[in-house]
């Protein structure tokens, strides 16, 4: 299975689709933000830290609810092409996706310290995004370099 061709054609089209939908998914959450009519990035950034959007529990049901669902299969998904390395331990790896999902739970909960007023700044969801997109793109080498 690891010569083939054709594992390398797939594994290579669920890298670029995974790349796309990070990028995207951090694009329009910030322009959930504000980014639309802030002046930059940068300012959009200083305003969801110094005051972020108001969340309500009905808010954060609706985007928890579909993002629990997405983001767990698209790691499920990717995560998945790791049984097939012969570079990458199968223990490795576990630890990998198991970290990646933890991250994703934390990025979808970070709302509920915003919602609940536990939290005033947004450096949580900044911190919780970074911290998935980060894991996320660990796993996505792996799985790059197990071709």
């Amino acid at each position: 299975m690891k010569n083939s061709a054709l594992y390398a054609i797939s594994v290579g089209y669920i890298l670029l689709y995974t790349v796309l939908i990070l990028a995207s998914g951090v694009w329009l959450f910030l322009l959930s933000q504000g980014l639309g009519s802030a002046s930059g990035l940068l300012d959009t950034l200083k305003d969801i830290i110094a005051l972020p959007e108001e969340k309500s529990l009905r808010g954060l049901i609706e985007v928890a609810t579909p993002h629990l669902f997405a983001m767990g299969a698209l790691i499920f998904v990717v995560a998945h092409f790791m049984l097939f390395s012969t570079t990458v331990s199968k223990k490795h790896a576990l630890f990998v996706a198991l970290i990646v999902f933890g991250l994703a739970l934390f990025d979808i909960f970070s709302y509920f310290a915003i919602s609940f007023g536990w939290v005033v700044s947004g450096w949580l969801k900044l911190t919780a995004l970074f911290a998935f997109v980060s894991s996320f793109m660990v796993l996505l080498t792996l799985v790059a370099f197990s071709l």
